[in-house]
């Protein structure tokens, strides 16, 4: 199942030569995955951040560790049609508390691109400070499908993985409660200079139901 690139009549007409439009998202089954296509953004190798996965057309495109590119509504969609259960248990009250994690399916996210030849959970290119900048241990990734549809659709940030617990993004992380890094400031999230490719470089990120 594909959910972005060409149309039917598109393929159609192509099938004689080669597409020219990049799958963005693909979804299957029977691995129980999807796998969204995004871009290193250097910005954040330096610069503390709680957005690991935005959509590049949202209104937080340009605040994420990786930039997405497919849409982080269609990836709700796609995380559905492989029977993820949301948890849709955050308010944006919580998000001022720092007491209360995300809900929903657990995910395993790994990240993976051309010449690597292996998938890296996702943890593994993270790293975290106190809002001061002293390096903290980080806490083992336990992500999440909060859901939380009708908030994409009314805020339309394009928060797919979030760092910390939300009431917005589509899959993030309980091991931080909501409200830890905005509310609270307990902790700032960077990506890995040393282990990611350099900014601007397409890399696939996947999404792989746990249970």
């Amino acid at each position: 199942m594909v959910l972005a690139g060409c149309s039917n009549k598109q393929q159609q007409s192509q099938e004689s030569k080669p597409s020219t439009k990049e799958e963005t998202m693909t979804v299957n089954k029977d691995k129980k995955e999807v796998k969204m296509q995004a871009e290193v953004n250097g910005k954040y190798f330096t610069e503390g951040t709680r957005h690991a996965v935005v959509y590049k057309g949202g209104k937080n495109g340009e605040k994420s560790i990786l930039r997405g590119l497919a849409d982080e509504k269609k990836f709700y969609e796609a995380m559905m049609s492989l029977g993820a259960k949301p948890g849709n248990n955050l308010t944006a009250e919580d998000m001022k508390k720092g007491a209360k994690s995300i809900e929903g399916s657990k995910v395993n996210v790994f990240v993976t691109w051309d010449g690597l030849g292996k998938e890296i959970p996702f943890g593994d290119v993270i790293k975290s400070t106190d809002y001061k900048g002293n390096d903290l241990p980080l806490r083992a990734m336990d992500f999440r499908f909060g859901g939380n549809i009708d908030r994409a659709n009314k805020n339309n940030t394009g928060c797919v993985l979030c760092l910390d617990s939300c009431a917005t993004g589509i899959v993030s992380n309980a091991s931080y409660k909501a409200g830890e890094v905005e509310a609270l400031k307990n902790v700032k999230f960077y990506g890995k200079k040393d282990v990611l490719p350099k900014d601007g470089t397409k890399v696939t990120v996947i999404f792989r139901l746990a249970e």
